[in-house]
């Protein structure tokens, strides 16, 4: 049946990841820490220029919706960087970085990624429903202001700032919805999860290190935000390990990431 590919066959205990890290674990670990570096620096350094170009006056909301521009551009490095430096000691990109395409048919993907909507949808309600938590208390105003209750996390402020200014919002969703699912992928389960992959850890063990780093990159949000991409983590580590190809975990997070800011958008023209 050519709409279920050959891999969305053969249950879950079916393993398609191979591991490839030439230049050892410490070189590798090593370009890892080094891509995080640049995917944290670029964005600064665009929304810095971007914001000046603007005449922006450095207020928080106005930089962070400069630095979400800038995350796109910053991101294609990130990715450059992350192809290059994966050809050190003889490697090949595609395979230290997973880029095998997988083969998924039609159905395969709308499966594979419907799936991984509705187990994030359940673990949040799952989260929400076990600690009592009132999702009004991380949810902005309509200008981006903070909840009563504190803060909602400066990018998802921003984010609900943004919704109000239509050509702003297209610019930042592809930076979102593209940028950021492409850069993260590569560097967390692209060269991190390969350098720790073929350990004693295994990849399982790379699968909780990558997700307790990548959730420590965005540990400026409220804690239930940090939560949430761990254990999103966790999932991207299990379909990488399943599929064997990291454009499955790239689709999985652009979906995320679009369909989230698509809703803020559309709440705040309502």
């Amino acid at each position: 049946m050519a709409a279920l590919g050959p891999d969305i066959r053969g249950g879950f205990a079916t393993r398609l990841y191979r591991p490839s890290n030439p230049p050892g674990l410490i070189m590798g670990l090593a370009i890892a820490f080094a891509l995080v570096a640049i995917y944290v620096v670029f964005p600064a350094i665009f929304g810095v220029l971007i914001d000046w170009n603007w005449g922006g006056g450095g207020d928080p909301h106005g930089m962070m919706k400069a630095m979400l521009v800038g995350l796109f551009p910053a991101a294609l490095v990130t990715v450059a960087a992350a192809w290059l430096l994966a050809r050190l000691k003889g490697g090949n990109p595609a395979e230290v970085l997973a880029l095998r395409l997988p083969g998924l048919g039609w159905i395969g993907w709308i499966a594979m990624v419907g799936g991984f909507l509705l187990t994030m949808y359940a673990a949040i309600a799952v989260i929400v429903t076990v600690f009592g938590i009132d999702l009004s208390q991380y949810t902005p105003g309509p200008d981006g202001q903070s909840p009563e209750t504190g803060s909602a996390g400066l990018v998802k402020e921003t984010m609900f700032d943004i919704a109000n200014e239509p050509k702003l919002f297209a610019m930042v969703l592809l930076s979102v919805g593209i940028g950021a699912p492409l850069a993260e992928e590569m560097v967390f389960r692209g060269q991190f999860f390969a350098a720790l992959a073929r350990t004693r850890i295994g990849a399982i063990g790379a699968t909780l290190v990558t997700s307790i780093i990548w959730a420590l990159l965005h540990a400026t949000e409220p804690w239930l935000s940090v939560g949430l991409i761990f254990i999103m983590g966790l999932v991207f580590g299990f379909l990488l390990v399943r599929f064997g190809s990291l454009w499955v975990t790239v689709a999985c997070h652009a979906a995320w990431n679009s369909i989230y800011s698509i809703v803020i958008f559309g709440s705040m023209q309502s």
